[in-house]
């Protein structure tokens, strides 16, 4: 292939020969979109199922891993149900899961264990959990470079703007 080097800066680009202009115009300055104040939200949503109850890490060289999860926003309250788990390695994982609540990601109750950790299922019976508070799963002794993944189950409240808005 033989490159003709035209004049000119080497960032200037020379359209192929023949080519239209493309038709399609963006806008050059995009707006801001619309802010809804705080106090909008007015109207509650209650039994809505469960959104934001996914985690997963990969499994550590020592074989530890920890995920947490839990509610995010003004007027979220989340009432699990049950918490599902699984490793990369499943059945064939030795570890031990252990599954806690506490705030800012910190452990502080626990809620149950399972063993093996690599798959089973969790009953959650904890209170209701507002913003702050989370569901923080630990594996201890798992296959390092595996994937470990947590999915909590239940209901949640929230809020949403009012009719007028």
């Amino acid at each position: 292939m033989v490159r003709v080097r035209l004049p000119g800066p080497a960032y200037f680009h020379y359209p192929a020969a023949g080519r239209q202009q493309n038709k399609l115009t963006l806008p050059t300055v995009q707006g801001r979109p619309r802010v809804i104040p705080v106090s909008r939200y007015t109207q509650a949503i209650t039994g809505v199922p469960l959104t934001g109850g996914q985690g997963q890490a990969v499994v550590s060289a020592a074989g530890a891993a920890t995920l947490s999860v839990g509610p995010q926003g003004l007027g979220n309250v989340w009432y699990p149900a049950q918490a599902t788990i699984q490793t990369t390695s499943g059945v064939n994982d030795n570890s031990v899961f252990s599954l806690y609540l506490g705030p800012a990601g910190v452990p502080v109750t626990l809620v149950g264990t399972l063993y093996p950790g690599g798959l089973g299922t969790i009953a959650v019976a904890v209170p209701s959990m507002t913003p702050g508070q989370y569901l923080i799963g630990v594996w201890a002794g798992a296959n390092p470079g595996d994937h470990a993944s947590m999915n909590v189950v239940g209901t949640m409240d929230s809020i949403m703007p009012g009719a007028a808005i």
